[in-house]
């Protein structure tokens, strides 16, 4: 065999219209057989033929491509599944065992339409993987072609031809998803970004900004995939979009932007935060959370791109011999006159087929008509459609006929009522029931009844009477209650002396036992504070050390407490004498030779001290009472002979320094006192008041 037979390519659809289904089925038979024969060539034969078989190419790129465009005439039957299947198999072999490729093979549009007649096939992907590592340069080469032609045609202010640039750009999208590096090609740069995000501002058509959130979501997802994950190019077309979109800045646009479409349509940023949850980096987070915020600011802008789910029929729908429903909720008649307020030249029908695609959201709506951003699918509907009016339920006779039921025995048995614990509540039911009107009251049924007109009532006075009665007979007057004259509330205190008591003695107790282990506790800290000063000292390196670990189980302190106490300590010498002093008994070594016991409080009774102004009892022995007396009749003037009485107020005052400082004998005081008694002090009374009488002139009180 000197050359494989000629393929000749699939001819365009208008021409494959005109040809008729037999002899379609002929050329599908031809081209099966032809693509047989270079697949069960060895690989010797197939070797020297293929570098002569110049039809390959072109049968195979006119195939895909208008297979990717649903141009051919059969695309579902077996014999055309066959050829499917034919032509990967052919492709493969080329790519991979051909000396030489043919260029039409490796071009990226190929390649695409290959992605788009295979979604979601591993063996595409293993395939476009092994491609890749072999012929890296040809396919990185086609990918910036097209790159550099989209970015032309995006830059015009005219768009030539919507359909074609969105296909190419839709096939790119394609071959980034089943080919990773691809995306990473694309993404090389700022420039497709770039004009990625002025052409989704310039351009207002939903089909278009599609396709550019498409392209620039697999983008950026591509480069955290393959065994080198780029995320430096990642965040650097981040911070790109997000300078564009003036996030952060007073420049923020109100409106939809590409970042806030390809954030709010697509998990991209959850991917990235599973991303940095395993790689950690702080710019990265920073952004994220910026992005973050950034979403839910423009969340109304935008709705989940989310592929819709095709439920199998289970013959679970309503009965074909029911009426359709025709009233519509009230709740949905209010959506559709929110929207038909700002726009009433809209049907009720279309406003409803939105609300229907946009989950009743009327704002979603409403921005999406502002914007003129609603899918093609939307746009070409009539927008005067009104909602049908009010079918003919004929078809559905409520009423249909049933069988004469039995007749009723004429002495009926009677029917047994349940009864249980609730019968004797208050039925809300029963009440609307036996309600003259029908329905429940709050407050006051009649308003207009007065207080005379309900005392006049004597209609009840019999049930009223029988009701009280029996409530009085149900009273029981011997009942013991609890005896409340004492009660805090009444007394202003409690009498309860024997708890009080008991209290108190606990109080005391805890006192001494919190007093002891005080004690013991500045003990243990004193002992370790002598023998080791730097234990208390406050740097970590101490604190996690093994002498302070048991120091603190010893106490049951913590660190700051043991620093803080080593503080004062050193702060307080007084203390430190002390604790030094109460050390030195507790190891007995007291000077002299003394045994350790506890400190004895003196109980001799000393007399509490005055505070000024308080006026003491009068008749306090000792001291106080001679300055009492010098208080009254004053100290330059006494009674009775003032040489005596000058001499006694000087020992008097004498004695009372001595006895003001709790130094003299209250029984020696006492004594003093009585002795001269009987000999001045009656007498020297009497004999004074004799002489105030004889110079009044004898008239005595």
């Amino acid at each position: 065999m000197a050359s494989f037979p000629h393929l000749a390519p699939v001819p365009p659809a208008d021409i494959q219209r005109s040809i008729p289904a037999p002899e379609w089925e002929l050329y599908t038979e031809a081209w099966t057989l032809l693509l047989g024969m270079r697949i069960e060539a060895s690989d010797t034969v197939f070797a020297n033929l293929a570098l002569k078989d110049e039809s390959v190419g072109p049968f195979l790129a006119s195939f895909y491509y208008q297979l990717a465009a649903q141009e051919l005439s059969d695309v579902t039957g077996p014999k055309a599944r066959t050829l499917r299947k034919l032509c990967f198999l052919l492709t493969r072999r080329y790519l991979l065992d051909a000396p030489v490729v043919p260029p039409e093979l490796l071009d990226w549009k190929y390649l695409g339409s290959m992605c788009c007649c295979y979604p979601s096939s591993v063996a595409m992907k293993h395939l476009l993987s092994d491609v890749w590592s072999k012929h890296q340069e040809a396919i990185s080469s086609s990918v910036e072609k097209a790159k550099t032609a989209v970015i032309k045609h995006l830059s015009l202010p005219k768009l030539p031809s919507i359909s074609t640039l969105v296909s190419d750009i839709r096939l790119l999208t394609l071959l980034a998803t089943t080919l990773p590096p691809c995306g990473q090609v694309l993404m090389a740069g700022s420039d497709f970004v770039d004009t990625f995000a002025d052409a989704y501002q310039t351009h207002q058509r939903g089909d278009l900004r599609r396709v550019l959130v498409a392209n620039i979501y697999v983008g950026l997802t591509s480069l955290l995939k393959g065994p080198t994950p780029n995320l430096s190019l990642l965040l650097d077309q981040l911070f790109s979009l997000k300078a564009t979109a003036g996030v952060g800045t007073p420049k923020t646009t109100s409106g939809p932007t590409l970042l806030s479409d390809v954030i709010c349509s697509s998990d991209l940023l959850s991917r990235l935060d599973r991303y940095l949850a395993a790689h950690p980096q702080k710019r990265a987070q920073d952004l994220l959370s910026s992005l973050r915020a950034y979403q839910i600011d423009s969340k109304s802008f935008h709705h989940r791109y989310q592929k819709q789910k095709t439920r199998p029929d289970k013959g679970k729908g309503r009965a074909s011999d029911l009426p359709v429903p025709e009233e519509m909720h009230v709740h949905k008649m209010s959506l559709v006159t929110q929207v038909q307020d700002l726009f009433p030249d809209l049907g009720s029908g279309y406003v409803v087929r939105l609300l229907d695609f946009y989950d009743d959201n009327p704002e979603t709506v409403v921005a999406h008509l502002l914007d003129d951003s609603l899918p093609a699918a939307l746009q070409t509907l009539d927008k005067s459609e009104q909602l049908p009016t009010t079918q003919s339920t004929a078809k559905h006779d409520p009423m249909l006929p049933h069988p004469t039921p039995p007749e009723t025995p004429s002495t009926p048995e009677p029917v047994p009522t349940r009864r249980n614990i609730f019968d004797q509540d208050v039925d809300l039911a029963e009440l609307s029931r036996t309600d003259p009107q029908g329905k429940l009251h709050f407050g006051r049924s009649k308003q207009d009844l007065t207080a005379d007109a309900i005392l006049a009532d004597r209609s009840h006075h019999a049930t009223n009477k029988a009701a009280i009665l029996s409530a009085l007979a149900t009273f029981d007057s011997d009942d013991d209650e609890r005896d409340d004259t004492y009660d805090v509330a009444d007394v202003g205190g409690t009498v309860d002396s024997v708890t009080a008591s008991a209290a108190d003695a606990d109080a005391d107790a805890t006192a001494r036992k919190g007093g002891a282990s005080s004690q013991d506790m500045d003990l243990v800290l004193f002992q370790t504070y002598q023998s080791n000063p730097a234990l208390f000292a406050r740097d970590s390196a101490t604190r996690r050390s093994q002498p302070r670990a048991s120091l603190k189980r010893e106490t049951g302190m913590t660190d700051e407490a043991i620093e803080g106490w080593a503080v004062m300590v050193a702060r307080d010498p007084k203390r430190r004498s002390r604790l030094e002093s109460r050390l030195a008994l507790s190891a007995g070594a007291a000077p002299g030779g003394g045994i350790a016991q506890p400190e004895l409080k003196p109980t001799a009774y000393r007399k509490p001290a005055q505070k000024d102004g308080d006026e003491s009892e009068s008749d306090t022995d000792g001291p106080s009472s001679a300055s009492s007396t010098r208080g009254r009749g004053g100290s330059a003037r006494g009674r009775g002979r003032g040489g005596r009485r000058g001499a006694g107020a000087g020992g008097g005052r004498r004695g009372g320094g001595a006895a003001g400082s709790g130094e003299q004998n209250t029984a020696a005081s006492r004594q003093k006192k009585e002795e001269n008694k009987a000999s001045r002090a009656n007498h020297n009374r009497r004999q004074q008041r004799a002489k105030k009488v004889a110079r009044a002139g004898g008239m005595a009180g």
